[in-house]
């Protein structure tokens, strides 16, 4: 975990881009902006070693020099993004390849493979002399290993790392037999014979699609790649490592289980984080549910559940885009601000901005910084100058935690296995994002929690409601694990297609929804995807209203049969009209339901809404907020921080019931207050 004494802000700067006349310059600017802390170094492999093993430090050292002459702080980053062309063309045994093994070229980066044994073997020369020689220096706070790990590429198909699946599969399965009994390969005559015959994904003739089990442990050897990979840097940094300095990476991307790295590599997660993403030409606007830039909330919610307390890497300042992909507008007035609360709000205590100048060269002369190619002070740089001080204004934030007593469970396994598998994957995005869209307009603060065999029950305890949207891959421990959640109190919310595969991604030979059955009273007696002809599916809920009592039933239904539950609705409009649609089966304190549907909105909402879920802290009683405005809230002791942030371009009313202390205006306030657009509120009680 992230262990800021206080809100920190940074910016990531390439000394290796600008003459040296400019660098006092530009760090004495960069304190004037209440910026303490610089990421370097991350792409300048050639600057310490120009050709194979001869090392020179004297570029660095000097801009170090300055550094210390600014009194300012550093991330020291490996540079093993982008290895130099030397490496390239005299070793191409370290490129990545494609499916059908042709190599990826010198030329950008990301280009290298996890698996190679000579990349790894430079890796460790030039980080051991990196290490060696900076981490004694006192401006070095932290390292950053790498940079967006599986960012371009997400798959490798080089020779080095068909090597290593087959390693990985032999020290998993012990044996062939094995592998294929776990792998299904008696299916279409896939039986292996030599572990020779064994690969990663190859081109077939039905869409790319090989043994999907075999798909799902792909995933799984590109993670455990991954990890070693900043195993192997982060072992050797350590070495050298000072008293109190960290190791980080930034990301988040596929195929990488980043609660493993954390726990096992890095000391906590930082993100890069860049909401105009939303409002990129090829986005239709009805797919961001209205919520836009407000999205990145998604993404900063991930974030915390693999650091409680995390950081940003890259903070979003200017337009984004390279010259050749990704065609982003410019922050309007407010929004850099406006994002970067977005990020304290969700846990993050550092907050570092992209870039400090527009680069002049290069692909990226169009991912803009705060100061444009003429240097000359902007509106962005001012707006920055603006945030900091309301920042120092918040400083000791950081003892308070995101308060959350909802949870929307998540786990790898079926991550991964929906990639192929369209039977659930598409579903559980949709249930995802109507959760986290119907949560956060009503004002409802969530993690994600990510679970496995080795869940502790304590861990769940912390949350009253866990939702588990699609939970497909779901084994007997997880099963248990969450019976001894709801008996201690618990609700769990199971949506369709839950339960029915094991680890490797076969289907159990028992009714569905398999181990979950016990826990919600009820089997799957029939089930089917929903066709474009079918009357619009929905779900009626059994009580008294007459109003509100229906919603939609998306996608996917699961007709269910009562064993040991009761039925809270039924469905209407397709042939299995009236059947159950909910169920829910009380054990111990707690609940356990089984919805039989993909989650849109308003069936989140309806749900919400039928099982009592509110604010925490009945802060409904003192706030009344517009959709349009996000809440969130930190706790520390008695202490709470709510954040109310509008990402409209217009003005929204918020009402406070109760006197409390208004941290950026200084003063107390109550009442009907008008949140300008792109404005933002942090209230102290």
């Amino acid at each position: 975990m992230l262990n800021m004494d206080r809100l920190t802000c940074g910016v990531c700067y390439y000394p290796e881009h600008w003459a040296e006349e400019m660098w006092a310059d530009d760090l004495r600017r960069m304190r004037e902006c209440g910026i303490e802390v610089i990421r370097i170094a991350e792409f300048a492999w050639n600057k310490f070693e120009p050709e194979e093993g001869v090392y020179t430090f004297d570029f660095f050292d000097r801009f170090m020099e300055y550094v210390d002459r600014a009194h300012m702080k550093v991330i020291f980053c490996t540079p093993t993004a982008t290895p130099p062309v030397w490496l390239s063309e005299k070793y191409p045994e370290i490129l990545n390849a494609d499916i059908d093994g042709h190599l990826y070229y010198h030329g950008t980066r990301r280009h290298y493979n996890l698996n190679s044994k000579v990349y790894r073997e430079f890796c460790q020369k030039i980080i051991d002399k990196l290490a060696g020689h900076y981490c004694g220096h006192s401006a070095i706070i932290g390292w950053q290993l790498d940079n967006e790990i599986n960012c371009e590429m997400d798959v490798y198909y080089s020779e080095s790392d068909h090597q290593a699946f087959r390693e990985y599969l032999q020290k998993k399965y012990d044996n062939l037999e094995n592998l294929n009994d776990k792998m299904g390969t008696v299916f279409w005559n896939q039986t292996y014979t030599n572990w020779q015959q064994v690969h990663l994904t190859r081109r077939t003739n039905t869409y790319g699609q090989t043994n999907p089990h075999m798909q799902l442990e792909e995933k799984r050897f590109i993670s455990e790649s991954a990890v070693e990979f900043f195993r192997l840097q982060a072992d050797v940094i350590r070495k050298y490592l000072r008293e109190g300095q960290f190791i980080t990476t930034n990301g988040l991307f596929r195929h990488i289980d980043y609660h493993r790295l954390v726990g096992d590599v890095l000391d906590f997660i930082t993100f890069d984080n860049y909401p105009a993403f939303a409002f990129e030409p090829f986005i239709i606007p009805e797919e961001t549910n209205g919520l836009n830039d407000r999205n990145s909330s998604f993404n900063l919610t991930r974030t915390r559940s693999i650091s409680r307390h995390f950081g940003i890497m890259e903070q979003q300042t200017g337009a984004g885009g390279w010259n050749c992909r990704m065609l982003q507008p410019m922050p309007k007035p407010g929004q850099i601000r406006l994002w970067t609360m977005q990020a304290v709000a969700h846990g993050a205590d550092f907050i570092s901005y992209f870039r400090w100048r527009t680069c002049t060269f290069g692909t990226e002369i169009y991912w803009h910084g705060l100061n444009d190619y003429s240097n000359v002070e902007n509106r962005r740089v001012r707006e920055v100058k603006q945030t900091t001080k309301d920042l120092e204004k918040i400083k000791d934030i950081t003892r308070a935690d995101f308060y959350a007593d909802v949870s929307i469970l998540m786990d790898y396994d079926n991550d991964w296995d929906g990639e192929n598998d369209i039977w659930h994957g598409d579903a559980d995005i949709m249930s995802k994002d109507s959760w986290f869209c119907a949560l956060q307009k009503k004002h409802i603060p969530f993690d994600f929690t990510y679970i496995n065999d080795m869940t502790s029950v304590e861990k769940l305890n912390k949350y009253r409601y866990l939702i588990y949207p699609h939970a497909t891959i779901l084994t007997n421990k997880r099963a248990n694990i969450l019976k001894e959640y709801i008996a201690e109190g618990g609700v769990v919310i199971f949506g369709c297609r839950t339960g029915y595969k094991d680890i490797t991604g076969k289907c159990y030979q028992m009714e569905m929804p398999g181990y979950v059955a016990e826990l919600c009273g009820c089997i799957v007696e029939d089930y089917t995807p929903l066709s474009q002809f079918d009357d619009k599916e929905v779900i009626v809920w059994q009580d008294d209203e007459k109003v509100g009592n229906e919603a939609s039933a998306p996608m996917f239904n699961d007709v269910l049969k009562v064993t040991s539950g009761e039925v809270m609705a039924v469905f209407k409009n397709n042939y299995y009209d009236s059947k159950p649609a909910v169920v829910r089966k009380r054990i111990g304190m707690g609940w356990g339901y089984y919805v039989g549907t993909v989650f849109a909105e308003d069936t989140a909402k309806l749900l919400i809404d039928r099982l009592g879920i509110e604010m925490p802290y009945n802060l409904d009683e003192i706030f009344e907020i517009p959709e349009e405005i996000e809440f969130t809230l930190r706790v520390f002791q008695e202490t709470k921080y709510v954040f109310l942030l509008n990402y409209e371009k217009i003005s929204r009313t918020v009402v406070i019931r109760k006197e409390v202390w208004d941290c950026l205006s200084e003063k107390k306030v109550s009442g009907k207050i008008e949140m300008k657009g792109y404005d933002c509120l942090v209230l102290r009680f």
